[in-house]
């Protein structure tokens, strides 16, 4: 899977430019390559039992021994891990070894980290553009690091690597075969894929990127980080609920948009400054030092009512709150 003539679609995509360019044997190549030498998981497999099955056990075995050789690029490849199995190639004395796989995981480190900042910055097409840069800013830290490591000896990385070919192509030092552009046009292509799935496995988690500013009939979308759902103003409906909204105050379609309605209409307003007055205690119309909400004399029948007025499952509930017809409010009784 470390090379693209083993990947399906990419590989025939990549026989297809080389046949277009005027390389008919490149593109054939490529072709045998993916039938015959695959190292993608599972078709080699397939591929090295066929030989197996074929008699050429040593066609099975050479098969088996570039996947995993291709295997471990992927590995060297992948954050963290490749860090570690660098460690062990030095502690075993492959230092060779152990300068490609470091060099590898840093370089996804970057393309991932980037992905993520773009993905906070610009949602998934920022996560794109934050995995190629992330990927170019490392490619230059690590050349420059086996610069001063190395001297003359350094060999340029990843897209220091392909502008230094383009560079001697144009002097005429060498010639770019199809092959060789198509696999470095690739590169920003992997970039760009990598940065994606960081941002999206690890940016959206965490609660980041930019949330667009949405308009509609319900108002307008702001990011509110954090927030999953928010007041609801108390209903005069008394269905049961209790509440039940009339209007949603704020709200939100996933965690981090929250929208903000229209303005409520002049009876929502005042059932909701209405109810606002019944739970102030210091009211008037409720009276110092009686419960909040309760206007009533006191006595033990009017006491015995008001318990009925705030029993659910009590006829009197209904009848002493407002109650919907169609799209009106009808209001009745209040609590006394």
């Amino acid at each position: 899977m470390g090379n693209t003539d083993s990947v399906p679609v990419v590989s025939q995509v990549k026989s297809f430019v080389q046949y277009a360019s005027g390389d008919p044997a490149g593109a054939l190549a490529t072709q045998e390559n993916f039938a015959y030498n695959n190292t993608f998981p599972v078709i080699s497999q397939i591929a090295s039992a066929g030989y197996a099955i074929g008699g050429d056990y040593d066609k099975a075995e050479d098969l088996q021994k570039k996947f995993a050789k291709d295997m471990e690029r992927v590995i060297d490849s992948i954050p963290v891990a490749g860090h570690i199995k660098g460690g062990v190639h030095y502690a075993l004395g492959e230092n060779e070894a152990g300068d490609e796989s470091m060099k590898a995981a840093s370089r996804s480190t970057g393309v991932v980290l980037g992905g993520v900042g773009g993905f906070a910055v610009g949602g998934p097409v920022g996560a794109v553009a934050g995995g190629v840069a992330g990927g170019a800013a490392m490619d230059g830290v690590i050349t420059g690091s086996d610069i001063l490591a190395n001297g003359d000896k350094a060999k340029p990385y990843g897209y220091i690597a392909v502008g230094a070919d383009i560079a001697d192509a144009v002097k005429q030092d060498r010639k770019i075969t199809a092959s060789e552009g198509f696999d470095m046009a690739m590169l920003p292509v992997s970039d760009g894929i990598g940065g994606y799935a960081g941002g999206k496995l690890i940016g959206k988690p965490l609660g980041l990127g930019k949330a667009a500013v949405k308009t509609g009939g319900k108002g307008i979308s702001i990011p509110v980080p954090g927030i999953k759902s928010g007041y609801k103003a108390a209903s005069a409906s008394g269905d049961g609920a209790g509440a039940g909204a009339i209007r949603t105050v704020i709200t939100t379609a996933d965690d981090t948009v929250a929208k903000v309605p229209k303005p409520l209409s002049i009876l929502e307003q005042q059932l909701l400054d209405n109810r606002a007055n019944q739970l102030n205690p210091n009211h008037v119309p409720s009276g110092p030092g009686r419960p909040a909400g309760y206007r009533g004399a006191g006595t033990a029948a009017d006491l015995n009512n008001h318990a009925n007025q705030l029993n659910l499952n009590n006829p009197a509930y209904k009848a002493s709150r407002a109650i919907m017809d169609g799209n009106k409010y009808i209001v009745t009784n209040t609590i006394d």
